[in-house]
């Protein structure tokens, strides 16, 4: 299978993988505490894409702040899970970080989400915090690139 990566700011596409995780994460906690928004104008986000035949399959969105890229969410398509792609998404943001003398990346992910991903691709944990929500805990992550 061959898949696609691009980088862009569509709003369509970001849009897409805002509902994708936002739908997931309420699945998982009806408290909603993962579906809050940012105001417009607070970030300037753009994202690494995935595309099969043209079709939105998963996708990383960032932000560029200071000289770090800060991911604000990773979402691959039930469907497309486990075929390395956000593993490919991970190496497009590594070059692209590399690209612009980028020091790193951080993230940030919940217990029911993407932890041992991130362990296994060599992320270093800086913080884990419990309680945040109440009932999860939320890992910090960073890698130097």
């Amino acid at each position: 299978m061959k898949i696609d990566m691009i980088v862009d700011n569509r709003q369509d596409y970001e849009e897409e993988i805002r509902k994708g995780i936002r739908k997931f994460n309420k699945e998982k906690n009806e408290e909603g505490y993962f579906v809050q928004e940012h105001p417009k104008g607070y970030r300037d986000p753009f994202g690494f894409y995935a595309l099969k035949d043209n079709e939105l399959v998963g996708g990383m969105i960032v932000n560029k702040k200071m000289q770090w890229i800060d991911v604000d969410i990773l979402y691959i398509k039930e469907e497309y899970r486990s075929q390395h792609i956000a593993t490919k998404l991970i190496e497009e943001v590594i070059k692209y970080c590399k690209e612009n003398d980028l020091v790193g990346i951080h993230l940030c992910t919940l217990d029911f989400q993407a932890k041992g991903f991130y362990e296994k691709q060599n992320f270093q944990l800086i913080a884990e915090i419990k309680d945040w929500p109440r009932n999860h805990t939320r890992y910090e992550f960073i890698k130097y690139v």
